[in-house]
């Protein structure tokens, strides 16, 4: 790492920015970080809700409605929702005063109406950084990374940015020329820089963090991920949580995409969207394995003894001591037997019939594609990944149901078993969930895990 490339930055003090062979940069923990240590906090520079959560959440800070009180219509447009009058006056001063008359006009446009939902929520961002025009000065370069707007000016341009061009909602009085040429220059950065906003793991907005997508670069195998902090009258802020620890001089990065998604699917996403091929221990194995034969049918007795074989590979053969992973990579070491779960039919496969069985039945069934399913996920997910323990807590209480809805008619001893397993995938839940710590809403996962906590108690 070049000394001299180092930077320092305000939102990420321990972090630093060096030269990488593979990239234009790449971020460096400059300080031991512990696992489920925040790395960078780091504020939005704009964001926008999806279509579906519109008129639920403020448009501002993105809280849900809270003791009682309604969201505040905009008497203008009637589009947009606030939850007080702090982040009504902050979007009017930032952008809404300049949108609001126009904003249904261009809503209802055949241009905007062709657009995908994706982006319909970008081209209502487009328009918000638009409207800001004095904020961006393209003329001149003054390399602050830690403002956010000459980080962003920072940003490479993408592959999509040059010949594709979305349309956005022009205030009455702008001038035309002016504004195409700043939403030219805007878009082709932010259409691959910004980010998808969760809460619980539930995506619900679109946002941009240019530091972020300065400072991180993508890997499949990641050792650190992001949360997003949702405060009253407050900007949205951005967490980078280490998964694991992070020694000194040793790159951090975020994944771009769902590590889990079919090789061939993220392989196509990242060079579309990004530009570039992924050369981490995930791609550089599924690449190497290609092609992968489709697995055994549904329901054959080939098909068990493979998901036999992968639950005692990747989580142990005694459900009692069942233990998951705590470095990654194991996928170096399966055997070629087991690769099968690698097609790019088996996930979807097997993540609809848990999803399915788990709401309606039967509860064995579900109970077994859920552990089948866990034991791929740790497989394919770096250690703590908040996905993992999410599914975990599914499958904690899919067996919660089955003990519940069976009652009297389940016998004792396969009551302790099953109890057992319940205590066994909560804890693993919760041990992967609190080092990812709260994020988005309250309640969620959280709140789930100490109610279930309670009732195995009694």
């Amino acid at each position: 790492m070049d000394a001299e490339a180092l930077k320092i930055f305000q939102e990420a003090p321990h972090v630093r920015l060096g030269s990488c062979p593979t990239a234009r940069n790449a971020a460096f923990s400059a300080s031991p970080s512990p696992s489920g240590s925040v790395i960078a906090s780091i504020a939005s520079l704009s964001t926008c809700l999806l279509p579906t959560e519109k008129g639920k959440r403020c448009d501002a800070c993105h809280t849900l409605p809270r003791n009682g009180l309604s969201l505040r219509r905009c008497s203008g447009c009637a589009s947009f929702w606030y939850c007080g009058t702090v982040c009504q006056n902050h979007a009017w001063r930032a952008h809404h005063k300049k949108l609001c008359k126009p904003f249904n006009a261009f809503a209802v446009s055949t241009t905007y109406q062709a657009l995908s939902a994706h982006d319909q929520v970008d081209a209502q961002l487009l328009s918000q950084m638009v409207a800001d025009p004095l904020s961006w000065n393209l003329s001149v370069r003054h390399n602050n990374l830690d403002e956010p707007h000459e980080a962003f000016l920072d940003l490479l341009k993408g592959p999509r940015g040059e010949d594709f061009e979305l349309p956005f909602c022009l205030p009455k009085g702008t001038a035309a020329a002016e504004a195409f040429h700043l939403a030219k220059e805007l878009y082709s950065r932010f259409g691959n820089n910004n980010f998808v906003l969760h809460s619980h793991l539930n995506a619900y907005a679109h946002g941009v963090f240019p530091l972020a997508s300065r400072l991180f670069n993508h890997s499949c195998v990641p050792n650190a991920a992001c949360k997003y902090v949702i405060k009253p009258s407050e900007p949205v802020t951005m967490q980078i949580v280490a998964l694991q620890d992070i020694a000194p001089g040793e790159e951090i990065t975020i994944p771009y995409l769902d590590p889990a998604l079919p090789y061939q699917i993220r392989r196509e996403a990242l060079d579309a969207n990004y530009g570039f091929a992924c050369k981490c221990r995930l791609c550089v194995f599924e690449r190497g394995i290609e092609p992968v034969d489709p697995p055994p049918e549904r329901g054959s007795s080939a098909l068990r003894d493979l998901e036999a074989s992968l639950r005692a590979f990747s989580l142990g053969s005694d459900i009692q001591t069942l233990r998951v992973p705590k470095t990654p990579g194991a996928f170096e070491s399966m055997s070629a037997a087991l690769r099968l779960v690698f097609h790019e039919s088996y996930l979807p496969g097997l993540s609809e019939l848990f999803s399915k069985t788990s709401h309606e039945g039967p509860y064995l069934d579900a109970v077994e594609s859920g552990l089948t399913l866990l034991a791929l996920y740790v497989l394919v997910y770096p250690p703590n990944y908040p996905q993992t323990g999410m599914h975990a807590l599914e499958l904690t209480k899919t067996i919660w149901n089955l003990i519940c809805t069976a009652g009297a008619d389940l016998p004792a001893r396969e009551t302790d078993v099953l109890e057992a397993q319940v205590q066994r995938f909560l804890a693993i839940s919760a041990d992967i969930l609190e080092n990812f710590g709260p994020e988005g809403d309250g309640g969620g996962p959280w709140e789930e895990i100490e109610t279930l906590k309670d009732a195995l108690s009694v």
